[in-house]
């Protein structure tokens, strides 16, 4: 009888789904917003696995404090006395705003204090069993205090900008964060190349470090066949900064004009040099040639991406290159430079084309020979679209990763 007991005692707790807080300083604050949209899609699959979550992210005029969708209950920290104040989160400045003045490092620190002190509250009510964050920092250094005091398991997971952060000032973030490092139940990174530019600040932490890619929405992403390929369209989904080298881009696709003089070029962004490459297409006598919008919700990328010819990410080292896999999902073909975790998303002339970075040679040559060779153009993006599918796909990696939260309980 006692064993009956037993049993059926260990039945229901294995029942009882798991209690996950997840700690991030970008998520989706309203419909449409593509703000850490990748952390919403895997979090909507994990309660399939026996798992709960509940998201804390901070505050952003016009947000809700508190809400639940998609049966995921999401609260949001104030952490400012007014809307206009909260600037830290969502905006891709934190670390510039936080470094570029003594009255950023103040704000910096209210902005943590009130994170942490929300995350003790939502640990206490919602009664949780693990702690996730996404980014070393912030959420690194919060999780940081939340292990010490509470004793329960902790998982991170990186993207790029937190391990760029950790490798320039690595004496500095690194000393403070090493003992919390080394203690996570598991450290997961979307490329291989995050994986070894952490190993290259800690060996010892090849233990901990797992590759598990952002999940890509398939119901988003695909191949739309009532939209025609424009066959002189070159796309490139981006940011306006220094890292993702739009400025050879042009340069590059100048070259490509000279003898694909159809050639379009459509560039999606937005950051701080937007000013400059504008300024840099009409010096340049591109303005017929290159037209640069905004962002644009998903539904608009996809159809974006069905339209390209080539979809082209002239980045270096990018920690991962999500709009090059989202274009492969959508049966685009893809070139990206020979750096960072590009190299994970592309097989050289197998999924896609690599090119030498900072190259303008290059990078035009690797253009016009996708644009003038349409048979190996639709190749590679026939075979980029069958490995997107099969490495990407959102519910596969979602099951990865409820396999790491379940463990971490266990």
């Amino acid at each position: 009888m006692f064993l009956l007991w037993v049993t059926f005692v260990t039945l229901l707790y294995m029942k009882k789904p798991v209690k996950l807080l997840v700690l991030t300083h970008n998520y989706p604050r309203h419909e449409g917003d593509f703000a850490g949209v990748f952390i919403a899609l895997l979090l909507k699959h994990l309660t399939s696995h026996g798992i709960q979550p509940v998201v804390l992210a901070p505050h952003d005029p016009g947000a809700a404090e508190h809400e639940t969708v998609d049966g995921i209950k999401i609260y949001r920290f104030r952490y400012a006395d007014s809307d206009s104040e909260e600037t830290i989160a969502y905006r891709g400045s934190m670390h510039k705003l936080v470094l570029g003045s003594v009255s950023g490092i103040f704000k910096f620190k209210q902005f943590l204090d009130r994170f942490r002190q929300a995350a003790f509250d939502i640990i206490k009510n919602e009664h949780i069993d693990v702690v996730a964050g996404h980014w070393l920092v912030p959420s690194g250094i919060v999780m940081k205090t939340l292990a010490k005091k509470t004793g329960l398991p902790m998982v991170l997971s990186s993207h790029g900008t937190d391990i760029r952060l950790m490798r320039k000032y690595a004496h500095a973030i690194y000393r403070y964060l090493k003992g919390f490092c080394r203690s996570l139940h598991r450290w997961t990174v979307v490329s291989g190349f995050l994986r070894n530019e952490i190993l290259s600040v800690d060996p010892e932490l090849e233990s901990i470090l797992e590759v598990l890619p952002l999940p890509h929405d398939e119901t988003t992403f695909y191949r739309d066949e009532h939209i025609p390929r424009e066959e002189h369209l070159v796309v490139s989904v981006t940011r306006f900064t220094a890292q993702k080298r739009v400025e050879v881009l042009i340069k590059a696709f100048a070259r490509v004009i000279e003898k694909q003089p159809d050639t379009h070029l459509l560039i999606i962004g937005t950051g701080p040099l937007e000013s400059e490459i504008t300024q840099q297409v009409q010096t340049s006598g591109l303005n017929e040639h290159v037209t640069i919008g905004p962002p644009v919700p998903q539904t608009e990328l996809r159809a974006v991406y069905n339209r390209a010819t080539v979809v082209v990410l002239n980045s270096i080292d990018e920690g991962f290159g999500l709009a090059l896999s989202e274009a492969m999902m959508c049966g685009a073909a893809v070139l990206g430079t020979a750096s960072g975790g590009i190299v994970d998303i592309i097989s050289h002339e197998k999924t896609g084309l690599l090119v030498e970075p900072d190259s303008t040679e290059a990078l035009a040559h690797g253009i016009l020979r996708l644009l003038e060779d349409s048979s190996f153009r639709q190749q590679l993006a026939e075979q980029g679209y069958q490995y997107a599918h099969h490495t990407y796909t959102s519910a596969p990696l979602a099951k990865k990763y409820a396999e790491i939260i379940h463990n971490a309980v266990m």
